[in-house]
């Protein structure tokens, strides 16, 4: 062999210690010297700026424990024959099965390449290379380790971008169920966070404000903020202001000026240019640089962000133009109950004594008539006039007499039950319902009320207005069809009123009976 071979027996310094994280490469063998003349080899190797960690196991199964807790294993350099005289092949079938590693790569070192022969064993094992200790120099080891190195770079970016790639789906999918604009920025840094595996202090903002107005030169509208950020949320920051540090309100303005992404040691300013024109930037702290392949991933998840914005701005205009509209639907509505509501009024009441009028009355009292004839119950009804009424009119004035109207309605309505009716038929002519009255009780019922009206005074222009009415009173035959011809006799008996000198109550006869043939 020459002066390159591996097993040398001077020894190098360890390499300086650094912040990159190293390629860690595990030596498998039973022999102490393959270790010390491995790392003799190995130990000033650097790739990528990254230097070699070795681990060494003395048998197969040390190596297979060491496996299954030690995360990020580059390489195995893997004896054949230890423990027994297969065991390193054993170990490729643990490793490639059991623990499911497919990304570590195996270089196969044996020193009887008789017992385990080139072509089977790289056909029946998934090794990535295999190698006679007799024929394995510094230089050769060198270019294997360095050729697997890349190879697992390779592999692992690839899983990397793979799981990056299902995350960022998984993370916009999860996005696209937020409405709220609020819900969804806070949704973008955990999201993010969750993506970079770092500790949730970000912020998002916009250079638009709630109002979706622009805001002043170098100003920005805080979307969202997590973690030492939190606070800020909902608030107009500036580098000039104190909402957020100035340093760290001048990389978000910059990045909004610039419209690019920038990276830096510890901390990612992102720049997200929305379809429908808005602009947003998300600020993490990453506590570390970003390696291509995380910035690869982070451009995708800014435009797969960018769509969702999208979507969630069109949502809340959407959800904003339906409110407006649910809003004035309302409006038009309870302004057309209020007019059905007056209409109904309107049709119903007297507008200057506020009593039924003439032809809800009727209404009323023939439902009153079908229930009294149902149920066999007395039903009575009795007629009002004021007494001298034009003369009111035109001694006082129409004035003077609305007033005596509504004063004489009010005393009457205090001298009525709960379940009469009262309406005004006509002119100064009023008429009552009595529901389950007889004639007596009736004629009681008008007396109050013609006692009531009589004891009022309407005083106008300082004179004072004396009122009195004159009333009669029918009560309901079952021999008549309709409440009309009650009301004919009522009316015959307020005529006999008036007659016998006004103020007082008569009592109709009752209707006569067809004689029988």
């Amino acid at each position: 062999m020459g002066t390159d071979l591996l097993f040398a027996d001077d020894d190098l310094p360890p390499p300086p210690e650094d912040g990159a994280e190293p390629w860690v490469v595990l030596i498998a063998d039973d022999d102490p010297e393959v270790h010390a003349v491995t790392r003799l080899a190995l130990g000033g190797l650097r790739y990528k700026g990254r230097r070699l960690s070795l681990i060494s196991a003395l048998s197969a199964g040390e190596a297979a424990a060491i496996l299954g807790c030690t995360p990020h294993v580059s390489i195995i350099l893997l004896d054949v024959v230890m423990e027994t005289e297969d065991a390193g092949l054993r170990l490729v079938r643990t490793i490639r099965e059991d623990l499911n590693n497919h990304a570590i790569r195996i270089i196969l070192r044996t020193g009887q390449p008789g017992q385990a022969p080139e072509e089977d064993v790289v056909l029946a094992y998934d090794i990535n290379d295999y190698k006679s200790k007799a024929e394995l120099t510094a230089k050769k080891l060198f270019t294997s380790v360095i050729a697997a190195l890349r190879a697992y770079a390779d592999i692992v970016a690839l899983d990397t971008n793979r799981r990056g790639l299902q995350q960022i789906i998984h993370s916009t999918d999860r996005l696209f169920e937020l409405r709220s604009m609020q819900q969804f920025a806070a949704g973008v840094l955990t999201q993010l966070s969750a993506f970079l595996r770092v500790k949730p202090d970000a912020i998002l903002c916009a250079q638009r404000g709630a109002t979706g107005h622009p805001l002043a030169d170098g100003a920005f509208y805080v979307l969202a903020g997590a973690g030492c950020y939190a606070e800020a949320a909902g608030q107009t920051a500036s580098p000039s202001g104190a909402v957020i540090p100035p340093d760290l309100a001048g990389r978000i303005t910059e990045a909004f000026h610039s419209r690019q992404s920038h990276y830096g040691p510890n901390e990612t300013t992102l720049f997200i240019r929305v379809p429908d024109g808005h602009e947003v930037a998300a600020w993490i702290h990453t506590d570390r640089p970003l390696d291509d392949v995380d910035r690869a991933l982070v451009e995708v998840f800014a435009s797969k962000i960018a769509i969702s914005f999208a979507n969630v701005s069109l949502y809340e205009r959407l959800r904003e133009a339906n409110e407006t509209l649910e809003a004035r639907v309302a409006e038009r509505t309870r302004a057309l109950e209020e007019a059905n509501a007056k209409l109904e009024r309107l049709a119903t009441v007297d507008p200057l004594t506020a009593v039924w009028n003439r032809r809800h009355f009727l209404d009323l009292a023939a439902a009153e008539l079908g229930r009294a004839r149902r149920h066999r119950r007395r039903l009575s009804v009795f007629l009002l006039d004021l007494d001298n009424f034009k003369g009111v009119n035109d001694g006082h004035g129409h004035a003077a007499g609305d007033e005596v109207l509504r004063t004489a309605v009010v005393r009457a309505r205090e001298a009525l039950r709960t379940s009469d009716q009262i309406a005004r038929f006509g002119g100064e002519e009023f008429v009552a319902l009595l529901p389950e009255t007889d004639l007596a009780g009736a004629r009681i019922v008008a007396e109050r009320v013609r006692d009531a009206i009589a004891g009022s005074r309407v005083v106008t222009d300082g004179r004072i207005i004396p009122i009195t009415a004159s009333l009669g009173v029918a009560e309901w035959s079952g021999a008549e069809p309709s409440i009309e011809l009650t009301l004919r006799r009522a009316d015959a008996a307020l005529y006999e009123a008036k007659q016998a000198g006004r103020n007082r109550v008569c009592v109709a006869d009752e209707p006569e009976t067809p004689a029988s043939s």
